[in-house]
């Protein structure tokens, strides 16, 4: 199958790139709905509050790679969008939680954005590794 301006068929995950790209503002409006509950409305989970904003942002982060690799941003661009944007989001975040009688914490910020700078490294890493080929070597 190739499309306007494509000269070959699209790789196998550029085929699945309106289901990242759906699972992708799926889990951004999950994690935008999930950081606002407030705290009375929240359930009891045994895991680290720090650990789950690392995970999340690592998630959301991955995923918004992802989707920007998919829809053919170069590693450049790529990087700089994921480090301007999540920051943003991260921080948009904290500050909205206090309207929903949540705690803006500035460790949260600094635990999204550890999460969001390691999912960055993981992806980069692996799209290096995947642009060598398996019999390139190190």
């Amino acid at each position: 199958m190739t499309g306007p301006g494509l000269s070959h068929p699209p790789s196998l995950l550029g085929r699945w790139r309106r289901l990242v790209l759906a699972a992708c503002i799926i889990a951004w409006a999950g994690a935008l709905a999930a950081s606002h509950v407030p705290p009375a409305d929240l359930p009891e989970i045994h895991v680290g509050d720090k650990t789950l904003h690392v995970c999340g942002f690592f998630v959301l982060t991955g995923l918004f790679w992802l989707t920007l690799a998919l829809y053919g941003r170069r590693r450049l661009g790529r990087a700089a969008l994921v480090l301007l944007v999540m920051p943003l989001y991260a921080a948009l975040d904290e500050l909205t939680q206090p309207w929903f009688r949540r705690t803006a914490d500035v460790h949260d910020w600094l635990a999204d954005a550890a999460g969001a700078a390691l999912a960055l490294l993981v992806a980069e890493a692996a799209a290096a590794i995947f642009r060598r080929g398996p019999t390139s070597g190190w």
